[in-house]
């Protein structure tokens, strides 16, 4: 899978109706390629199938905040605005409450969430937000 221009991604597959916003841009030996619009919808779709697929907080989120998430913050990310339901079980002390902050903020931009409910304990909400 490649990402195309930041609008698209580029994926080898062999069904080609399941996503609306795609265009079929060549073929090889009865596999596909299909340009699929870069949206959070259709990655969501597509992670269904496929693995690895990139989720567009990478490509256009500000990453709001006093701190600079780390590479391991923005794949947790990732990974739960690409999935509707997820649970988060990193280890402790990896920045867990950041991540989740992120990618509801990110959805809430998107309009996609209205209301978010963090659990955790006072104590990170004041070190990680102050």
């Amino acid at each position: 899978m490649e990402v195309i221009d930041n609008k698209a991604l580029l994926v080898r597959t062999k069904i080609t109706a399941a996503i609306e916003k795609s265009k079929v841009v060549g073929q090889e030996d009865g596999v596909y390629e299909v340009a699929v619009k870069w949206g959070l919808n259709e990655a969501q779709l597509l992670n269904q199938f496929i693995k690895g697929v990139p989720s567009p907080i990478s490509k256009k989120y500000d990453w709001p905040g006093q701190f600079t998430p780390f590479d391991h913050q923005k794949t947790t990310a990732e990974f739960l605005t690409l999935n509707r339901k997820a649970f988060c079980f990193n280890e402790q002390g990896t920045g867990k409450t950041a991540s989740v902050i992120w990618s509801a903020d990110y959805l809430m931009k998107l309009g996609l969430v209205r209301r978010v409910l963090v659990v955790c304990p006072l104590s990170i909400m004041k070190s990680a937000w102050q």
